[in-house]
């Protein structure tokens, strides 16, 4: 519980900001909630909680991302993702994402991401995770 009233009393404030963004996962391996924060309209630093877990071990994943293509209704991005706790070691993964607005606000929309994760330690290998969710973007300039 500490770490979720101090994850929120550090993320929050950046609310007020320009180019919050907060977003839903759905995969075959669970849930993701995030937060974002877009820098120049171009890149993407977020943190991610897995929702599917018990508060002893939600597993969190930092990410950064860039935007390569860039057009009125969609966004196509690639970066680096880390999963730094598991219970068996660090996951570092490559996502590949399309952001889709199809509302004229352009504040509301949806993601469709790909990433190709290497497993280190013990249990390690590579695998392959997708997922689709909602996005929102807070404070979108016109």
């Amino acid at each position: 519980m500490k770490f979720i009233s101090s994850a929120a009393l550090i993320l929050l404030p950046f609310l007020s900001f320009s180019q919050s963004i907060v977003s839903f996962h759905q995969s075959a391996n669970g849930s993701q909630g995030s937060y974002a924060y877009e820098f120049n309209d171009k890149y993407r630093a977020e943190f991610r909680i897995f929702t599917n877990n018990f508060i002893e071990v939600i597993p969190v994943k930092l990410m950064f991302s860039a935007d390569w293509i860039e057009k009125d209704i969609y966004e196509f991005y690639n970066g680096i993702s880390l999963i730094p706790f598991t219970p068996q070691a660090p996951i570092l993964g490559l996502p590949i994402g399309l952001n889709i607005y199809p509302f004229d606000n352009q504040n509301f929309g949806f993601i469709m991401e790909f990433v190709p994760n290497l497993a280190f330690g013990e249990a390690g290998g590579a695998y392959f995770s997708g997922t689709m969710g909602l996005r929102y973007r807070f404070n979108k300039s016109e």
